[in-house]
């Protein structure tokens, strides 16, 4: 992946950013280390009001970058319970709203937080649907991820996909596919892939383990997906070191 594009996700740098590293610092941060794309954690926002989202926006032009995705990561579409259910909706919708203002062209939204029975697949999807619809109406797409509970086995992710239709899209997260059924997890998901995340598995002495990177750059490959990586990194230390080394890895493929 020679000519590959990179992202990173704000969650690679939330030790920094529990710190003392603003946000608004970290738009240049990623320039310098020849990344493009910046995806952001809701909660990394210290507020949404009109004058942060104008600074937020400024540090990105400023930059050269572009702010590609709100990881939106609050409440559970699936839940049982009515009451909860719409609050949680509701406050997506309002995070949806704020992609839009801080210029995000899209949003990540968890499928939900139950055992995937068939009754928690419908409300999934209805609650996908719903905020799908919702959010075209701003200009923001909407795509979800194999990750939390009701989403993280491909069976049950890919029949959401499949209800929701092509207005939804899908982020295929390497990490949260881990076990022993990893790679044929990759290989159901990466096809309908519209982001990727990257998270490395390393050696007992710190190394990332080279097979396993290569396996998951022949699937990505093998899928046709040729839209940028996001570069994940889960730990709260040395974290740009550690994500040039991510970088440095998956450029040598």
């Amino acid at each position: 992946m020679k000519e590959a594009r990179f992202a990173i996700s704000s969650w690679s740098l939330h030790g920094l950013i529990t710190c003392g590293l603003l946000l608004v610092d970290v738009p240049a941060q990623i320039a310098e280390h020849g990344i493009e794309l910046l995806e952001v954690c809701h909660f990394h926002f210290p507020n949404i009001d009109e004058p942060y989202v104008e600074k937020f926006r400024r540090s990105i032009d400023n930059a050269g970058v572009k702010f590609s995705t709100l990881l939106i990561d609050i409440g559970d579409i699936a839940n049982p319970d009515d009451v909860a259910r719409e609050r949680d909706i509701a406050a997506i919708r309002e995070w949806i709203v704020a992609a839009g203002k801080l210029g995000g062209s899209r949003v990540r939204i968890c499928a939900g937080r139950q055992a995937p029975t068939e009754e928690v697949i419908a409300r999934s999807t209805a609650g996908l649907k719903l905020l799908t619809d919702f959010a075209r109406t701003l200009g923001v797409e909407v795509i979800t991820e194999n990750w939390l509970e009701t989403s993280l086995k491909p069976a049950a992710l890919v029949q959401i996909l499949e209800q929701c239709g092509p207005k939804l899209g899908l982020c295929a997260d390497t990490g949260n596919a881990e076990g022993d059924d990893k790679y044929d997890t990759l290989a159901q998901l990466l096809p309908r892939a519209s982001a990727v995340h990257y998270k490395a598995r390393y050696t007992a002495s710190g190394d990332v383990e080279h097979a396993d990177l290569e396996r998951c750059i022949q699937l990505i490959d093998e899928a046709g997906y040729v839209g940028p990586v996001t570069l994940i990194y889960g730990d709260t230390k040395d974290e740009w070191q550690e994500v040039d080394r991510l970088k440095a890895a998956i450029l040598a493929i």
